[in-house]
């Protein structure tokens, strides 16, 4: 569970929560605008499903619950392979077929040694599942990326029907209220949207994208490694070259 995630949107939550509920004069339900959010919510969804593709939007949608995981810890996987090259060398690379592997792009590396598969196979087969994983990443972080470009652009329009109605009934001191409030709530809809959810997770997104190339990029080291029956050792001093020192001195045979 990524923390700062869960404490991010408390934070949030807790800070607009007392700003609506202070204000004097003012209660929650006041901060509540059907025909704005409706603008606001309705255009940013919309316009994002005609930019994105099927996939895209698809992919921005399931890597949301990520952002609130933390991505497998680099030492946790270096030690794992280190583990797994000294049972490969002991017992063949057969023995790995009884080994718990919890991280899905280890166990495709682990599969394809256990079946017997040439290096120069292996190789391309997780290149390639890497590659698509990135592509898929970077495409889903853009469709949250452009719903915080459009969320105040929507606003804007939101705003600009609330003045339309304001206008045309100047006479009305109700329908001059409810024109006013749609004019000034869109604009902080659109707003609180973009900036305290859409980009942030957009951005998340992102790091944590980088954060599961570094270990594919570890796990591809790791796993034509183990299939040359080197020592583990070696093998710990090569991956440890792919994280900070003060995080290598973690690493299991160091310790």
């Amino acid at each position: 569970m990524n923390i700062l995630s869960f404490l991010g949107l408390t934070v949030i939550l807790g800070a607009f929560g007392i700003a609506f509920s202070s204000a004097e004069g003012v209660s929650a339900s006041d901060y509540i605008q059907t025909s704005g959010m409706a603008v606001v919510i309705g255009g940013m969804i919309g316009a994002t499903l005609l930019k994105s593709s099927a996939s895209d939007f698809k992919a921005g949608m399931s890597l949301l619950p990520r952002c609130f995981m933390n991505p497998m810890s680099p030492i946790k996987l270096i030690d794992q392979l280190v583990e797994f090259a000294g049972i490969a060398r002991k017992d063949g690379l057969i023995a790995l077929e009884s080994q718990e592997v919890s991280h899905p792009y280890l166990a495709k590396g682990v599969q394809l040694l256990v079946d017997g598969q040439k290096p120069e196979i292996i190789a391309k087969t997780l290149d390639a599942e890497s590659d698509a994983q990135i592509t898929r990443e970077k495409h889903g972080a853009s469709v949250w990326a452009y719903m915080g470009e459009v969320a105040p652009a929507m606003g804007m329009v939101g705003t600009l029907v609330g003045l339309v109605a304001l206008l045309n009934n100047m006479d009305s001191q109700a329908a001059l209220t409810s024109g006013m409030a749609t004019a000034l709530l869109t604009t902080l809809y659109g707003a609180v949207l973009a900036n305290a959810l859409a980009l942030p997770i957009a951005n998340k997104m992102r790091i944590q994208s980088e954060v599961e190339q570094l270990n594919r990029q570890i796990i591809q080291e790791g796993v034509g490694f183990i299939q040359t029956g080197g020592n583990p050792r070696v093998l710990q001093d090569l991956l440890a070259s792919y994280i900070p020192p003060d995080q290598a001195s973690k690493l299991s045979l160091n310790g």
